[in-house]
């Protein structure tokens, strides 16, 4: 049974995705007017959802990618998160992150940089995935972190995008993040997932009414960010089920039970599974895409706590750290 708070949290997202719904209109008819509104409406969440109290947010540009770091009292300044925010890889930003990001960062005591990494349709495929690089190296290489002081972390398309920095990092046998925290991560980009279906839009109120237009329409998922004709859905830096996880640190999957891309969840746990890659999988009940957005029901603030605890096992903190050495 979801929380009184999680059923008013429930109304509301299904009016503002009945909004966003109306707006849709096909990648080659999707005007600039159109995506404008689209991307102010979804960041308004971000400006007026709850902050923790003394949350510190500095904004800079890490080699043209806008940035914000994001910190609160409890944040620890060596232990990372490297967000990526979700929105189809066309929406979303910092901004549209903020309220989620500031309670992420106070209950994880992690401190968390959100790029603002480039969006389709303006910018195609491989931006997003070069600019995840560049932000990761800019923390390694100007900053001085250490790979094992970083996590990634990313909702939805950021989930994707985590999971592709991640498979480029061990095919160009860089340095890795100590693990991955992932919300409703977006992996299977050709929609053929088991709950890829009518039914399960009719449940999943926050993509199920867009959905509904995309396939009323006959549109890809990738429309937007991927060029006609490149899409390749054996490539795992856009289709992450498709990659090899063998080398991968351990993985944290979290996902509604009543959300389209449930089945993406699913999918992603089998093939670490198979790749016999350490990870911990939870289906949130009741739970629709991304909930995590709404900072105010408990159901949210118990999943950061569970990231909290899985952050915990594998970003240590400095002084941990250095006690490990010394031992």
């Amino acid at each position: 049974m979801v929380s009184k708070q999680a059923q008013k949290s429930i109304k509301q997202f299904r009016r503002f995705a009945k909004i966003l719904s109306a707006l849709y209109r096909s990648p080659n008819e999707m005007t600039n007017w159109r995506i404008k509104l689209f991307r102010w409406l979804v960041d308004l969440q971000g400006k007026f959802g709850p902050k923790v109290k003394g949350t510190n947010k500095e904004e800079f540009y890490i080699n043209g990618i806008k940035t914000w770091k994001i910190s609160t009292p409890s944040s620890d300044p060596n232990r990372i998160l490297l967000y990526f925010h979700g929105g189809a890889y066309s929406l979303g930003s910092p901004k549209s992150h903020y309220s989620l990001v500031s309670y992420l960062a106070d209950i994880t005591k992690t401190t968390i940089y959100v790029p603002d990494y480039r969006l389709g349709p303006e910018s195609k495929y491989p931006s997003q995935l070069n600019d995840a690089l560049t932000v990761y190296e800019y923390l390694l290489n100007e900053k001085n972190y250490k790979s094992n002081q970083i996590a990634f972390g990313g909702d939805s398309a950021g989930g994707n995008l985590a999971l592709v920095a991640l498979l480029k990092l061990i095919d160009t046998d860089n340095d890795l993040p100590t693990s991955l925290a992932l919300l409703s991560p977006w992996t299977d980009l050709t929609g053929t997932g088991t709950t890829y279906t009518e039914n399960m839009a009719d449940r999943d109120l926050l993509l199920g009414p867009i959905f509904k237009r995309i396939w009323a329409n006959g549109d890809s998922l990738h429309g937007f960010y991927i060029n006609e004709g490149e899409f390749d859905s054996n490539n795992p830096y856009m289709v992450p089920l498709k990659g090899d996880f063998t080398s991968s640190p351990p993985i944290m999957i979290q996902v509604g039970t009543e959300e389209l891309l449930l089945s993406d969840s699913q999918s992603l746990k089998k093939i670490l599974d198979r790749d016999k890659c350490e990870n911990e999988y939870f289906e949130w009940e009741g739970m629709y895409h991304v909930f995590h957005i709404d900072v105010r029901m408990p159901e949210t603030i118990s999943a950061f706590e569970q990231i909290g605890y899985f952050l915990d096992k594998h970003l240590p903190s400095q002084t941990e750290h250095e006690s490990q050495i010394n031992i």
